[in-house]
Parts: structure tokens; sequence; C-alpha cells
């Protein structure tokens, strides 16, 4: 389910309440990856409802027109809407002692702490249920805020389980790409063999012919020794012509 089929669904009752309400709202994705809206009456920095307790925070704000929304998440146990609403009167009229006995009743952990006001209480409890806003910089939550929630991760990597075996169960099993890259590569070097190789091996002979050249050069005495030869002989017919 995307984001925006998720609000093209039927309210629910307390939503239909907030048709002409123009104050600021929280929008409030729950452990079964619903979206909910719901008022935000502020108890200096925090608010309650049935989801929890939460954290306002006006740096990590949306804004409809001029109406604020505010995102979060819902991780911590569910709280009974008459407590919620309970608890909203006490801290009205200022009775914060009634209050925390109210809130025993879903968080018996705070009994055992000491707190100096009621704030810190609830500091204590959004702490432990990570029930702080989503900062207005994570753009890429909405569109994918299903990767934030358990169940859908859950889903998600069955999902891939499942894909993986069908590619298992494939007939004929797909080939593994490599060893036809490396027959490519090879044809194409065999080909380029085939079309410079008699260029090479000439070039190859003429490097060893001038290397050996270089090595051991053959003076030119042989063809010397005919020409000193001959002009001997001619030299000794002459002598022997001069005596007769």
């Amino acid at each position: 389910m995307s984001f925006m089929q998720e609000f093209s669904r039927f309210p629910d009752l307390t939503e239909y309440t907030l048709i002409f309400y123009g104050g600021p709202l929280a929008l409030i994705i729950t452990r079964k990856n619903h979206i909910k809206l719901r008022k935000i009456q502020r108890m200096r920095d925090f608010f309650i409802n049935e989801f929890g307790i939460f954290e306002v925070d006006s740096e990590a704000q949306y804004r409809f027109g001029k109406q604020p929304i505010s995102l979060y998440n819902s991780h911590g146990t569910l709280i009974p809407k008459k407590i919620a609403k309970r608890v909203n009167r006490l801290y009205q009229k200022g009775k914060f002692f009634e209050l925390k006995n109210e809130l025993l009743k879903i968080y018996p952990e705070l009994k055992q702490i000491k707190f100096d006001t009621i704030y810190e209480m609830f500091e204590f409890i959004v702490k432990n249920t990570q029930h702080r806003s989503i900062d207005i910089d994570t753009e890429k939550y909405l569109p994918y805020f299903r990767a934030y929630n358990p169940i859908s991760i859950k889903r998600l990597n069955e999902a891939c389980q499942t894909a993986r075996k069908s590619v298992d169960n494939l007939n004929p099993s797909l080939k593994p790409p490599m060893p036809i890259m490396i027959a490519v590569i090879v044809g194409i070097l065999a080909l380029a063999f085939i079309q410079n190789g008699p260029k090479y091996m000439r070039e190859l002979v003429g490097y060893f012919e001038e290397l050996g050249e270089a090595v051991d050069p053959t003076p030119p005495i042989v063809e010397e020794l005919p020409i000193v030869a001959n002009q001997t002989i001619v030299n000794l017919i002459l002598g022997l012509q001069s005596l007769f």
C-alpha cells in the first residue's frame, strides 16, 4: 500500500471532527502501517493521544497552507482514549500528581524514577518510545515510509526469498554472465591477431635481425681478399713480360 493509497481510505470518527479544524495536526504512522491524523493539543512541548506521548518540534513541521503538520512514527504502547483525554484535562487544571497516577497505569516504570517536573516525565517517555517528530529534511521518508516499518521489512524479506527461489527453479537455469564475457573478449583478441598477425611477425623478425647485427657485426674482409689477390697476379704477369 503506497502513501497515497493510504490517504485514500475512509477516515475514522476522530478524523471526521478535523474537517473544520485549523490548528496543528499530527500525522502518525502506526505500527500496523496505517496513517492517522490527530489534533496536537500542546502540553508545552508535548501532546498525548491514544498512540502515545509525542514531542513537538517547530523546526520539523510541514505546512499545508497555514496549517502546520508534523510527522511521527508510533512505536510505543497504545493508550486508552479515556486515559489520554483525562491526562489532557488534568494538565489544563494543573493537577500534575493525579496526571502522573494516570500515566503509571500505562508506564509502571515511572514509579521507580523521581522527576522534578511533569515535563521531565514526558521527556523520559518520549525518549523510551522514540516519539520524536521526523525531520522535514527527510524528503525520502514520505514516498518510502513503508521501509521504516518492521512489518513491511519482514514482508520485503519474504518477497525477496520467494523471488530468489523462483529464479533458482528456472528450467533451464540462468547461466552466469562471466563465462560469456570471457568468451567475447577471447574472440575479439583472436580476430585482432588473425588480421594483424603477419605484420607483427615481420616486425618481430626484423627486430631480431637488427639485434643480431648489433651484437656480432661481420667485417667486409672476405670481399677485399679477391681484389688483393687479383692485383698481385696482374703485377706478376707484367713483371714477366718485362723480362722478355
